[in-house]
């Protein structure tokens, strides 16, 4: 059951602390909640001009103490939703002391002024069953409890940077995966290439030129070189991390067949 205005009255000093609470501002079913400050950079500043879908989070003049058979919704207010405003809360659960820090979009693509005491959303108060076993303030994991001053992530912060931690390692793997992949595929095009380079010039010189055995070898130990100093070069230059007894074996293989073709010429 929401409370209606006259019940909001009734209840307003056990939901309001000393100092906040203007009956001017109960509505039919709820309460204004107006701009104290605009959290700038860490700092709360009277006034701020939102560009197109800039988001900002504000600080109300309003401090709630929810009893604890009460809990607190966060409303839009039509004139700002209008206004090309999108405002966003929590729920304020029983036994929830704090003041109300508002998430505000610009959903517009003209710039909006907003400032101190500016009215920005409304509460309604909703009746519940019971009192729970456990308030809000009696959870261990209550971060945002007596929040004088924006808290920003508050104890959600490492929880976040440790997720960022991961997605990083995920990300960092998934490129080290296509580079990989990609390695493999220019590998497996160089081996294609060359097994059909080296039958191809075997046939046209032999079919052709009639050329000896004496030239044939040197010839094919030439382009073997090449070939291989090629596909040597793909693995060098894709993989970033190339294991270092392949590499010393790719050198060795490279000395090898030079010599070889000294030798033969």
């Amino acid at each position: 059951m929401i409370l209606v205005d006259k019940d909001i009255k009734k209840r307003a000093d056990a939901i309001f602390a000393d100092g906040c609470y203007d009956e001017s501002n109960v509505t039919a079913i709820s309460y204004d909640l107006h701009i104290q400050g605009i959290i700038d950079n860490g700092e709360l500043t009277e006034s701020y001009v939102l560009r197109p879908n800039e988001v900002v989070f504000v600080k109300t003049m309003e401090k709630i103490h929810m009893p604890n058979d009460l809990m607190g919704r966060i409303g839009e207010k039509n004139s700002r939703m209008r206004q090309g405003l999108c405002v966003a809360g929590p729920h304020y659960y029983p036994g929830h002391t704090t003041y109300m820090y508002l998430r505000i979009q610009n959903i517009t693509a003209s710039t909006i002024k907003i400032k101190k005491h500016d009215k920005i959303a409304q509460i309604f108060f909703e009746e519940l069953s019971g009192e729970p076993e456990k308030n809000y303030e009696q959870q261990v994991n209550a971060s945002f409890n007596d929040e004088e001053q924006y808290r920003g992530l508050s104890k959600y912060k490492d929880e976040y940077e440790e997720r960022m931690d991961k997605l990083k390692d995920t990300n960092r793997d998934l490129d080290e995966r296509i580079n990989h992949l990609y390695a493999n595929i220019l590998t497996i095009m160089g081996i294609f290439v060359s097994v059909f380079s080296l039958i191809t010039v075997n046939f046209t010189s032999i079919s052709k030129n009639h050329l000896s055995k004496e030239y044939i070898v040197p010839m094919n130990l030439s382009l073997g070189i090449v070939l291989a100093l090629f596909m040597g070069l793909i693995l060098l230059f894709v993989n970033k991390e190339v294991n270092k007894k392949l590499f010393v074996t790719y050198v060795a293989m490279m000395i090898v067949l030079t010599i070889i073709l000294f030798i033969v010429f």
